[in-house]
């Protein structure tokens, strides 16, 4: 359940994300954090949730439980890029992911204009307290 904070410490594992838009569920925005040189720009729930892993991985933190599952081993990803964006924010959330553990996240979620944090247990969880957020704006 989410209960009313006054503020969420920014650290390592916390990474802030803007949506800027929400049609048909799929959210567009910025992903920023403190290890990031400048904010990367997704278009999709899955590119929000990939950029997230992505940088967890590089930082190795928090570290992975188990090895990440795949059909085919990708050898290079491409490094993660930035664009531009200026567009006025829908909602603005602080997400700290604590635990990667059985394929998972585990952390919490920080609402900033209405000041409500949720904690989540998997990454469904996480998706379904941001939907909850943005279809309550």
């Amino acid at each position: 359940m989410a209960e009313s904070v006054q503020y969420m410490a920014c650290g390592k594992n916390t990474v802030t994300v803007r949506v800027v838009s929400y049609e048909d569920r799929r959210p567009v925005g910025t992903l920023s954090g403190p290890q990031m040189p400048k904010p990367l720009r997704f278009s999709s729930m899955a590119q929000l949730l990939f950029f997230m892993e992505e940088l967890m991985d590089r930082e190795n933190s928090p570290q992975r439980e188990t090895e990440a599952r795949e059909f085919c081993p990708v050898e290079a990803r491409p490094a993660l890029r930035s664009q531009p964006g200026r567009e006025k924010n829908l909602a603005v959330f602080e997400i700290r992911v604590l635990f990667r553990q059985n394929a998972s996240w585990q952390g919490s979620l920080l609402w900033r204009e209405r000041k409500l944090e949720g904690h989540f247990r998997s990454v469904l969880e996480l998706m379904r307290l941001m939907d909850s957020a943005l279809l309550a704006e």
